[in-house]
């Protein structure tokens, strides 16, 4: 499994802006920097797009990203989410006022857009791999997914404060190899984590302990201003196995 979260910033740099995970070339977990890939061949072929939740920073480059691959004709990609998901993406930005309403233009023999429904815990099958939602504690409705191939499995819980089902489901994967977790403020901000749905350092020090596997722990979605500071407290910790994501790098599990 190729897993790559693709940059949002040019040159590239380790600061996280925006949310997109590439997996295998054809399927994106979130939005967010999906428009801003450079190559449009790169682009053109992700087919499936999975939506965690509808906060910008996940969703922010999604129009762009259909507009750039669009071409007349029956085959377009397919966003998933759930439904409260998809009715917000259509009531809010493809509404003809953000954006044209991608979702009333499609028509079987030209789409922009295909959609499906997401629900918690029912399983998915997209490019020869299984996507599991798992519901996780943010401020908005939001969905952890793990991604299964089979030989490996990798979970990304998306934006969450301390949450439960996710790690109870992923004890019981045997060839987990990895979580993207998010540690999004200092502990100096941990108020404002618990009141926005997020982690703070300490957080996730805590929640990194409810899973006893031996996996992978891949920082993610440190705000940029303390980025640095986040990656000094949680060095100070001496936890093992946990390493900050290198946006653009291509991850091999």
């Amino acid at each position: 499994m190729r897993i790559e979260l693709l940059p949002s910033s040019i040159p590239v740099t380790d600061s996280q802006f925006l949310v997109t995970f590439l997996v295998n070339q054809e399927i994106a977990i979130d939005g967010g920097s999906i428009g801003l890939l450079a190559d449009l061949h790169r682009q053109e072929r992700i087919k499936h797009v999975f939506i965690t939740h509808e906060h910008l920073d996940h969703i922010a480059t999604l129009p762009l990203f259909l507009e750039n691959i669009y071409q007349p004709g029956p085959d377009c990609v397919e966003v998933l989410a759930t439904a409260d998901v998809l009715k917000f993406l259509h009531n809010d930005i493809f509404n003809g006022r953000v954006w044209p309403d991608f979702f009333q233009l499609s028509q079987p023999e030209d789409g922009f857009m295909n959609t499906a429904v997401l629900e918690p815990m029912q399983p998915v099958q997209r490019a020869g791999l299984t996507i599991t939602p798992v519901v996780v504690a943010h401020g908005v409705e939001t969905l952890g997914l793990v991604v299964d191939d089979g030989v490996s499995a990798v979970a990304f819980p998306s934006d969450t404060a301390p949450t439960k089902q996710i790690w109870e489901y992923l004890s019981s994967l045997k060839h987990l190899r990895a979580v993207f977790l998010e540690a999004s403020f200092p502990a100096s901000h941990a108020a404002l984590a618990a009141a926005t749905g997020h982690l703070c350092t300490t957080t996730f020090a805590t929640e990194i302990k409810k899973l006893s596997a031996d996996v992978r722990w891949i920082v993610v979605h440190r705000k940029a201003r303390y980025a640095e500071q986040i990656a000094s407290e949680i060095a100070a910790f001496g936890l093992t196995n946990v390493e900050f994501v290198q946006p653009g790098f291509a991850y091999e599990f």
